[in-house]
């Protein structure tokens, strides 16, 4: 196990296994282990364009903190929320990952390319673009301190609210 003072060494092999389980929790809709996932300051981004470097001052599709990930995921799983009667269904592939660098901080920088398909009421949606998560040695294991989601079409339009997580 490491520790919180351990510099992460990670392989790009364990890098990609790490995504997978990632993707692979939303797809099951297993969101409290996809949030178990993330730091306790950590934070998921989509920005509304690809130069954006400051959510807290720009304009986001999401920037949910921890807090916020767990509201909105309790809403997904409420049998009551008719926004998802029926369930969204999602299925992420992701590739092309790649080691991009290790910081003094004792994060490593990793990014990757996604497709996302998801179904709802009969539509299928699909996305895609570029991940770029900072992953931290943590007392538990490796943890999501950010996770950036660039979407190739962030300038073009969009008739509907991201719900699920890409």
């Amino acid at each position: 196990m490491l520790t919180a003072t351990q510099e992460l060494s990670l392989s790009r092999s364990e890098a990609e296994d790490f995504l997978f389980r990632q993707s692979e929790c939303i797809d099951t809709r297993d969101f409290a282990s996809w949030i178990d996932l993330f730091t306790p300051d950590g934070i998921y981004w989509i920005p509304a364009r690809l130069e954006d470097s400051d959510p807290k001052t720009q304009l986001s599709f999401m920037y949910d903190d921890v807090p916020s990930m767990v509201a909105r995921c309790e809403r997904l799983l409420d049998a009551g929320t008719a926004g998802q009667q029926p369930v969204t269904r999602s299925s992420h592939i992701v590739s092309n990952v790649r080691i991009a660098e290790s910081s003094t901080q004792g994060e490593v920088v990793v990014k990757s390319r996604f497709h996302v398909t998801q179904f709802r009421r009969d539509v299928l949606k699909s996305y895609a673009g570029s991940y770029t998560h900072h992953l931290v040695a943590t007392g538990e294991g490796i943890k999501i301190r950010s996770h950036r989601v660039d979407l190739i079409d962030c300038d073009g339009i969009h008739d509907a609210i991201l719900q699920v997580y890409l």
